[in-house]
């Protein structure tokens, strides 16, 4: 009796410190609506960086989607992303051939935008404008493409 009795209340503390430490988890939701896309060709590309050296770098990116296009508006849902700063990146890729197109002087001719709607001069916006802390647990963001 007394060792069926250590049993259960094994089994329940040790599922009340098992919910605790789910409970303890910070993460969320992060509802990305890109919208001023001129039309449904292709797909928006998207880049979800979790740091400066993320943001920065043309070889890593911590979280990515490609996004199909209805009605001029593009929507994803990033699930299970843990609290923190990040910054998103975004164009409108009208070919589908994974890379942002550019003219004679390297100046992208495909459409992009940035977290916070921070504006960009010679290469991508800067880190710090675009940066946004996601502390809660469902967020909806809105980019504009342009």
């Amino acid at each position: 009796m007394i060792k069926l009795l250590t049993g259960v209340l094994l089994f329940f503390s040790s599922s009340i410190f098992a919910q605790t430490n789910i409970d303890s988890i910070k993460i969320g939701q992060l509802k990305l609506t890109v919208v001023g896309i001129e039309n449904d060709e292709g797909t928006i590309a998207v880049a979800l960086s979790n740091s400066r050296e993320d943001y920065e770098s043309y070889e890593t990116v911590y979280r990515s989607a490609n996004i199909k296009i209805a009605d001029n508006k593009a929507e994803h849902l990033f699930d299970e992303l843990p609290f923190g700063e990040y910054a998103i990146k975004v164009y409108h890729d009208e070919d589908d051939d994974g890379e942002i197109d550019r003219n004679f002087l390297g100046i992208p001719s495909e459409d992009y935008g940035f977290s916070n709607n921070a504006s960009a001069s010679f290469g991508p916006a800067d880190y710090d404008d675009a940066k946004f802390i996601f502390d809660q647990k469902f967020l909806e963001i809105e980019i504009n493409v342009d």
